[in-house]
C-alpha cells in the first residue's frame, strides 16, 4: 500500500481502516523511511498531520544521547582497555620479576646436610674448609659478595678458614655468633641440647651471645660455652683441646645420659629409649677411641648400672 499524504491525513484524524492503520505503522517503524519522510511530505501536509504522527517520526528518526558520543565513547572505552592491560601487565610483570628474583636468591642459597652416622667435607667459595658432623645441616651462599662471609650452622663442624681482613667470616647459630679472619675452629649447637659450645685450635675468634650483650675473645687452647645467659671461657690442654669426633673418638665430661644417647644415636644412626625416666639425669664421664656401638654401650652400663636390649637399630635401657 502506497503512502500518501492523504492516508496520512486520514491516520491522523483517525479514520483508516485497520488495514490502513497497520500499513501507516509498518511505515513509521522503518526508521530509513521515517527519515526520509520528514524531507519528502510537503510542509502543509506536515502542519495538518498533526503531533500523532510527527510525534512518533521524530521519536524514531531522534537519536539517542548516547549515539551522539558514540565515538567519543568508544574512545573512551578502547582507552580504559589499554590502560588496565598496561596495569595488569607491569604488575604482572613486577610480580614475575620478584618470583624471579626470589628464585634466584634462593637458588644461591647451598645447602649442604648429613644424616645420622655421616659426616662431609664441604668447600667454601672463598677456599675455606669445612669438615660437616653427623646429623648437622650447613648453609652458605654460593658467592661471598657481601661485605662479611657469612654462614649458618645446624648441628657441629670445624671450619678451617681463609685469612680476608677486609671481608671477616662469621658463623651463625640460633643462640651465638663465632666471627673470625683466618683461623680453625669447632662450632657445636644441636637443637634441643641448650648450650653452644666453641673449640678454638688455631687463631682467635670474637664469641658473642645473641640473646645478651657478652662477647668474648677466645684464642687457640680455650674453649667457650654459651648455657641459657652465660657466656663462659676457660684453657683446655690435652684431649680437652682436641675435636674428639675428628679423631673417630667419644667422650664426655659429667654429662647426663640423656645427652650421651643423644650422641651415640647420632654416630652410630641409632634410636635409644628409656624404659626408666630416672636414666635420664645420671650422669657420666668417659673417653673411647675407635669404639663399637657395644662396646660403648658395655662400659656405659657398668658405669651407670642399667641394662639393654638391642634389637636392630633400636637400643632399649632399663635400670
Amino acid at each position: 500500500m502506497n503512502i500518501t499524504p492523504e492516508l496520512l491525513a486520514r491516520y491522523t484524524a483517525g479514520q483508516c481502516t485497520p488495514t490502513e492503520i497497520q500499513a501507516v505503522e509498518q511505515w513509521l517503524d522503518d526508521p530509513e523511511v521515517a527519515a526520509d519522510a520528514i524531507t519528502e511530505i510537503p510542509g502543509e501536509t506536515r502542519r495538518e498531520s498533526g503531533a500523532r504522527v510527527w510525534e512518533r517520526l521524530r521519536a524514531r528518526t531522534a537519536r539517542p544521547f548516547w549515539l551522539h558520543y558514540r565515538y567519543y565513547l568508544s574512545g573512551i572505552a578502547a582507552l580504559l582497555v589499554l590502560i588496565s592491560g598496561i596495569i595488569w601487565y607491569t604488575t604482572t610483570n613486577r610480580a614475575d620479576e620478584t618470583a624471579r628474583h626470589t628464585a634466584r636468591m634462593e637458588a644461591a642459597v647451598q645447602t649442604v646436610r648429613t644424616q645420622k652416622g655421616q659426616t662431609r667435607q664441604v668447600t667454601l667459595p672463598d677456599g675455606s674448609g669445612v669438615m660437616l658432623s653427623y646429623d648437622s645441616e650447613l648453609r652458605y651462599p654460593s658467592a661471598f659478595l657481601d661485605s662479611v662471609r657469612r654462614v649458618v650452622l645446624i648441628g657441629e663442624a670445624q671450619f678451617s678458614v681463609k685469612k680476608n681482613p677486609k671481608q671477616p667470616f662469621v658463623v651463625e647459630t640460633a643462640a651465638a655468633q663465632t666471627r673470625v679472619l683466618g683461623t680453625v675452629f669447632d662450632v657445636r649447637e644441636y637443637p634441643g641440647e641448650g648450650s653452644t659450645a666453641l673449640l678454638v685450635t688455631e687463631g682467635k675468634v670474637r664469641f658473642s651471645h645473641k640473646l645478651s650483650p657478652k662477647s668474648e675473645i677466645v684464642t687457640a687452647g680455650m674453649t667457650g660455652l654459651i648455657e641459657g645467659k652465660r657466656l663462659t671461657v676457660r684453657t683446655v690442654s690435652g684431649a680437652e683441646a682436641e675435636v674428639s669426633w675428628l679423631h673417630n673418638a667419644l667422650r664426655f665430661d659429667d654429662v647426663p645420659l640423656m645427652q650421651v644417647t643423644r650422641e651415640l644415636e647420632r654416630r652410630y644412626n641409632v634410636s635409644i629409649q628409656f624404659g626408666n625416666e630416672a636414666l635420664k639425669n645420671q650422669r657420666y664421664t668417659g673417653a673411647f677411641k675407635n669404639p663399637s656401638l657395644n662396646a660403648v654401650l658395655g662400659s656405659l652400663s657398668i658405669a651407670v648400672s642399667f641394662r639393654y636390649e638391642v634389637k636392630g637399630e633400636s637400643i632399649s635401657l632399663y635400670e
